[in-house]
């Protein structure tokens, strides 16, 4: 497992559905580190407040909070899937 995870809630309340995706990559090329060590997900959300989440999973010892974490990552990269989906479909 990689040392970081940042989950970047990117705020996108007001934005057309079809502007969404390139607006989040706008978002992404501004704020991505450059010497980041690990793994950035970025979620759009519905919100004009854009967060950034910081889980390092090296300083969790307890199996139930490294479970926990994990199952929370998983269930983010699905939401992001279907929450690209759905743009995809709005689309056309």
């Amino acid at each position: 497992m990689k040392n970081n995870i940042l989950v970047i809630y990117v705020g996108v309340a007001g934005i057309r559905a079809e502007d969404i995706p390139e607006y989040v990559n706008k978002v992404a090329a501004k704020i991505t580190p450059v010497t980041f060590e690990g793994e950035i997900i970025y979620i759009p959300i519905q919100s004009n407040d854009t967060r950034i989440e910081c889980v390092n999973p090296k300083y969790i010892t307890d199996i139930e909070l490294i479970n926990e974490n994990r199952t929370k990552i998983k269930e983010l990269n699905e939401e992001l899937k279907f929450q690209i989906k759905q743009l995809k479909s709005n689309k056309k």
